[in-house]
């Protein structure tokens, strides 16, 4: 059964051999015809030819906002609307792409054609390849540089509403604990010049000393008896406020710091890249591939033909044997 069915497939295989013999002239002339055509339908008047421009970086000073890397906070921001709306106004895009900008729907069309012609994504070694492909190899190059532009902007906006953000929270916490130390050194203020206390701790061991002399001269007087009674009315409390202002005023110190750091921060004209390989104006065009374009266009045409000259000549076979019976 094997052996019938091998001496078959021969069978078959050799009458296929013949069928293309019988019709080769024909399959040749198809063939150079198809060649013909996928030559003409590859001229650049037919098919545009596109030109790649592309970019490696690496990102640089970018603040992570969650669990994202600032590789892949990178390709975000790449990738936003503002950043794509910016490169839509600088360079007329809408005029560029000969996309209507009243009629229809401009914003997706425009979004759609950016979206086929700009590439962005991570390499194996975490960097950011950005292409942009254009059938203007200057435009295409100043597209890909503009983005990366765009996006450095996008992140120092970012960072400075954060920055501004932080100041601004800061801002209200100083003023806050400034009210707090103002009270305080009023109530400060008030001791000293009610009850004539500035410096309690050495002010009571100075007195301290003084009134134990006078005491045992029996020399005492009215006036120690009065600071006495001062020291002991109102000397806790002034400790209490000196204490509680020494902390108040560290309180404030830190705020302070941190507001000036976020005013700074917000001031930093930075860049988030750094470029390994800049874009550059392409020599020769990325695509079509006009060789693979004319070689896969002929192949299969030449199978159509094979596959149709192979079932007329079995279907003919097939109806000589039918008149036959």
């Amino acid at each position: 059964m094997n052996n019938a069915a091998t001496a078959s497939d021969q069978l078959n295989t050799l009458k296929l051999l013949r069928i293309l013999k019988k019709w080769k002239k024909q399959l040749l002339q198809i063939l150079v015809a198809s060649a013909i055509a996928g030559f003409i339908i590859t001229l650049p008047f037919i098919m545009k030819p596109m030109y790649k421009s592309a970019a490696v970086l690496y990102p640089a000073n970018l603040s992570p906002y969650s669990k994202e890397t600032p590789t892949e906070q990178m390709v975000q921001l790449l990738s936003s609307e503002d950043v794509r709306d910016s490169l839509v106004k600088t360079f007329h895009l809408y005029k560029h792409y000969r996309i209507d900008s009243v009629n229809g729907f401009p914003w997706y069309e425009v979004m759609k054609r950016m979206d086929d012609n700009i590439s962005v994504g991570k390499n194996q070694y975490e960097a950011i390849e950005v292409a942009v492909v254009d059938e203007d190899p200057k435009m295409a190059q100043q597209l890909c540089a503009g983005l990366i532009h765009f996006m450095d902007q996008k992140a120092k906006s970012l960072i400075h509403i954060r920055a501004l953000e932080v100041a601004r929270i800061n801002k209200e916490m100083m003023d806050h604990e400034k009210a707090i130390m103002d009270s305080l050194d009023l109530s400060m203020t008030s001791i000293r010049i009610n009850y004539g206390i500035t410096d309690f701790e050495q002010q009571a061991g100075s007195f301290a000393r003084e009134y134990y002399r006078v005491l045992a001269s029996g020399a005492a007087n009215a006036k120690m008896a009065t600071t006495q009674k001062n020291f002991e009315e109102k000397g806790a409390e002034y400790m209490f406020l000196k204490e509680t202002l020494w902390r108040v005023r560290g309180t404030y110190n830190d705020y302070r710091k941190n507001y000036e750091s976020a005013i700074n921060d917000s001031k930093k004209e930075l860049d988030f890249h750094n470029t390994i390989s800049p874009p550059l104006v392409p020599e020769k065009k990325d695509s079509p591939k006009r060789a693979l374009i004319m070689l896969m266009f002929s192949l299969s045409v030449m199978l159509v033909a094979v596959i149709v000259i192979v079932y007329q000549e079995q279907y003919r076979d097939r109806l000589f044997q039918q008149l036959e019976a």
